[in-house]
């Protein structure tokens, strides 16, 4: 029994620490003049014109990795505010696996999985309205 514990405690600090590299290579290699980001575009976009709930998701990610959180949240408003989401349910799984207490997950179920639907709906609408126009991605269709 003893060993078992042990192993979800070195699983859940492994986890941690591969997210911690992940995000320090991302920072590290991350190329904001790097053409093949912009060349790839969103298809979305380039079909219709308009910003889907991702348009700008990559240039937030790439932001925030240089702890420019402004630019984040102008590229794409739900990306930090979605990390927000990711990190705490992180803490809290890795809280819950550390001390070997159950927590209630932060999101879990069809009823947290309606919302988030709901949430990307109205975003996307938003942000494609005159009135939100500063919701917007910021380019143009490819």
């Amino acid at each position: 029994m003893q060993t078992a514990v042990t192993n979800s405690k070195l699983a859940t600090v492994g986890a941690g620490l591969a997210g911690l590299a992940w995000v320090a290579f991302a920072g590290v290699a991350y190329q904001p003049t790097g053409s093949a980001i912009s060349a790839i575009g969103c298809p979305v976009k380039h079909l219709t014109g308009l910003d889907c709930p991702g348009c700008g998701s990559t240039r937030a990610l790439g932001a925030l990795t240089r702890l420019d959180a402004g630019a984040a949240f102008d590229h794409n408003l739900l990306v930090p505010v979605a990390l927000v989401f990711v990190v705490m349910s992180w803490a809290v799984w890795t809280w819950s696996s550390w001390t070997e207490r159950v927590v209630p997950a932060l999101v879990r179920g069809p009823q947290a999985i309606v919302s988030i639907a709901i949430v990307l709906a109205a975003f996307t609408v938003a942000r494609n309205l005159d009135a939100g126009a500063w919701l917007a991605s910021g380019l143009s269709a490819n």
